[in-house]
């Protein structure tokens, strides 16, 4: 199962890097690690809300940032540290090498649960991201991928990248999975 992951996850990282969409703008209180009296939900909500709005502040400022974004070296992966910032029920790291930030969910059995988490981290990654610098679309699965929905986001003054997706794809024993992906890139 781990090589079929790691191949999804090829595909959806080539898929994303092709392909980028059209304008949808955010409100920017929360980019700023301060949640506004307007934000309802729970503690864990902005919190995550912050954790993906410093994200996407450290993916602006550049490829010194994002390493400054940088925790223990991942058990997993020996070119991978974890992220500093915990974002909830997804595991991410960052390439040491090519210095980018990948995040997964774990594999669930129903697409529901991956489009409840997917639609999650869009609410509020949109209530994170200043509206005057980051852009953002829907795009649709292209073909020979495994991403069965994504949404890319696009930093206006330093074209940082910020791709959410399911991933879609069958285990060993034949039965369909579901992940969440985040994918972070400095300009």
């Amino acid at each position: 199962m781990q090589i079929n992951i790691s191949y999804l996850t090829a595909v959806f990282l080539a898929g994303c890097l092709v392909s980028a969409g059209p304008a949808v703008a955010w409100d920017d209180d929360v980019f700023t690690g301060q949640a506004s009296s307007e934000v309802q939900g729970s503690d864990e909500t902005i919190q995550e809300s912050s954790a993906l709005g410093r994200l996407a502040l450290g993916l602006s400022s550049g490829p010194e940032a994002v390493r400054a974004l940088r925790g223990s070296q991942s058990e997993n992966n020996h070119n991978k540290d974890r992220l500093e910032l915990p974002i909830v029920e997804m595991e991410c790291s960052i390439d040491r090498i090519a210095n980018y930030v990948s995040c997964y969910s774990s594999p669930v059995h129903s697409e529901e649960e991956a489009e409840t988490l997917f639609t999650r981290l869009i609410d509020d990654l949109q209530a994170g991201l200043p509206s005057d610098r980051w852009i953002g679309a829907g795009k649709e699965p292209g073909l020979g991928t495994a991403s069965i929905r994504s949404y890319t986001y696009e930093d206006q003054n330093s074209y940082a990248h910020i791709d959410i997706g399911i991933i879609a794809g069958t285990g060993p024993s034949g039965q369909n999975f579901y992940m969440v992906a985040i994918f972070g890139w400095p300009d």
